[in-house]
């Protein structure tokens, strides 16, 4: 038996509690996926859980099916081509959390005793221009057999 669980996290987001949205809206031409506020219910939760800030999203794609190192080259012209923008959502009043969110799928093998993580020199370079922490989601698929 193999267990997946899927899990897309490659997404720009940005949150707070005292995050006001409606404000930050009309101030930049980001185009955003989701948007949310305290109390709404949670996108990514599968129990009846609400949120406890307000934020935005930005959907990169879909981290389950790009690798990793498509990732970083989508995410890196991303921040490229909207710095000005990303750089005023990370500054703008209440933005407590700025995360650039990639998703790795690692398919355990018997051999595999642990792995590391690390973001290119230039993706780090253009994450501290933005001023936005890049952030890695790992799921494992195990084979139970």
């Amino acid at each position: 038996m193999t267990i997946t669980i899927k899990m897309n996290r490659f997404t720009i987001f940005a949150h707070g509690k005292d995050f006001d949205i409606d404000q930050f809206l009309p101030t930049t031409a980001l185009s955003f996926d989701c948007l949310w506020r305290i109390g709404d219910h949670q996108r990514y939760s599968s129990v009846d859980s609400k949120y406890s800030t307000n934020g935005v999203e930005i959907v990169l794609g879909d981290g389950y099916d790009i690798p990793f190192q498509k990732q970083e080259e989508i995410a890196m012209r991303y921040m490229t081509e909207n710095r000005k923008e990303l750089q005023a959502l990370g500054k703008f009043s209440g933005v407590e959390s700025f995360i650039l969110g990639f998703h790795y799928h690692v398919k355990l093998e018997e051999n595999l005793l642990g792995f590391t993580m690390g973001s290119s020199e230039q993706l780090m370079s253009l994450a501290l221009d933005v001023g936005i922490v890049p952030v890695y989601y790992v799921t494992l698929e195990r084979d139970l057999n």
